[in-house]
């Protein structure tokens, strides 16, 4: 209760060092996904007549998180399990918990191929939105069944073009840490295609960026990719769980 209520109070009345590093970490966060995303727009025209996948463009994207990373001391990122994300030219269905804003970010410093399912509304962000375009993460609008079909559609033609596809099942942030109800559209896409899941829990970025608060705090946040689950004599239902599970095995 007490920790609680000291977390509601650093958010509402934040200490004076605490605002000069969200100064600080919002300055370079907003320079860095300006910079990044112009130069993925700049160079669309050119890599897609030798790269229609856009791997090089995802391949700078992740600079942009590894850049963040390296200007904010503050926050210090642990991986676990790293043996288990795709091999190359190997294609699985990646699913994390979604606690944080910074969750994304977190998995970006991950540095391995994916596309990922984004809430529609970061498309339209300048720059950013524009980047996250060119490089051709997938839009979807919450609550609509049509733009869900859609999105799961051009999901699938990633994984048949032979990318890997990041989705967070929740649909949305936790307010609470504990993890939320799944989606199965992920897990559907997986059994169709034969392609496995990889869960991936992120733990920390609910604490490093509180939901409701725009002032990072120091953290560490620890990422741990388990092993492959693999579709064949499970049904979606099955597959969503054995998900679930292996994610909350590393939740606090």
């Amino acid at each position: 209760m007490l920790l609680t209520q000291k977390k509601s109070q650093d958010m509402n009345n934040p200490e004076p060092k605490n605002i000069l590093r969200g100064i600080y970490t919002w300055s370079n966060v907003i320079f860095l996904s300006v910079f990044f995303s112009s130069i993925i727009i700049i160079l669309f025209p050119f890599v897609y007549l030798f790269d229609r996948q856009r791997h090089s463009l995802h391949k700078l994207a992740t600079y942009w998180a590894l850049s963040i990373k390296n200007l904010n001391p503050w926050w210090e990122f642990k991986i676990k399990g790293k043996d288990n994300l795709a091999k190359k030219n190997e294609v699985v269905v990646y699913v994390a918990n979604h606690q944080s804003q910074a969750d994304i970010l977190a998995l970006f410093i991950l540095s391995t191929r994916f596309r990922w399912l984004a809430k529609a509304s970061l498309f339209k962000i300048p720059f950013f939105g524009w980047g996250m375009t060119a490089v051709g993460y997938v839009p979807v609008e919450r609550g609509s069944k049509s733009s869900s079909e859609k999105s799961l559609k051009l999901s699938a033609q990633h994984l048949k073009n032979g990318t890997p596809m990041l989705f967070f099942p929740e649909g949305t942030r936790s307010k609470t840490g504990a993890l939320g109800e799944f989606k199965t559209g992920a897990f559907r896409l997986s059994k169709s295609l034969n392609v496995p899941i990889v869960p991936i829990t992120v733990q920390g970025c609910a604490d490093m960026l509180p939901k409701g608060s725009i002032w990072p705090r120091v953290n560490k946040v620890t990422i741990t990719v388990h092993p492959k689950i693999y579709p064949d004599d499970l049904t979606a239902a099955e597959l969503m769980l054995q998900a679930k599970e292996a994610i909350s095995s590393k939740l606090r």
